[in-house]
């Protein structure tokens, strides 16, 4: 692992921990760390890549951060679908991450995969300026609620 990805999941371990004692204990807008389905990271992916799946009932947001040796990122939602050819939704293009910020991406009206043994991931379809990418932080949410983006790092500093 790299100085700046152990950096990073340092940063976020911290965040998280000061996130939760800090936390106010009612209220609209605290984070916790179920709030986001899973959080990992990439490392020299090229196009074609797929992340792992997860159960999905209308609404999925990623979120990235800490990108390298690119200039974007364009992924798309699909659905893995059991015996049938995968479904696939919008592209997303991700540029903000390769800066301090992070990247994020919406899709809306999804099919309920819990009752059709289906399930969703990304797939990234373009790498912009080269062949791969590295990604320090990715976040999947799949909650309509959307908290401020400045607090993902309490709430999806997992690894």
């Amino acid at each position: 692992m790299s100085i700046r990805k152990k950096s990073i999941s340092l940063a976020c371990g911290v965040a998280t921990i000061l996130g939760i004692i800090g936390a106010p204990s009612a209220s609209a807008s605290t984070v916790v760390p179920a709030d986001y389905l899973w959080g990992s990271y990439i490392q020299g992916a090229t196009v074609g890549f797929q992340s792992r799946r997860w159960e999905d009932a209308a609404y999925s947001e990623i979120f990235l951060l800490g990108c390298e040796d690119a200039r974007s990122v364009t992924v798309q939602m699909r659905m893995d679908v059991n015996n049938a050819p995968d479904k696939g939704y919008d592209e997303k293009t991700f540029t903000a991450c390769f800066g301090t910020d992070w990247s994020q991406g919406e899709w809306d009206n999804l099919p309920d995969t819990s009752t059709n043994s289906s399930s969703y991931f990304f797939q990234i379809t373009a790498i912009g300026n080269t062949s791969q990418v590295d990604v320090g932080a990715v976040c999947v949410d799949d909650t309509w609620n959307d908290y401020p983006l400045r607090q993902i790092e309490k709430s999806c500093g997992m690894w």
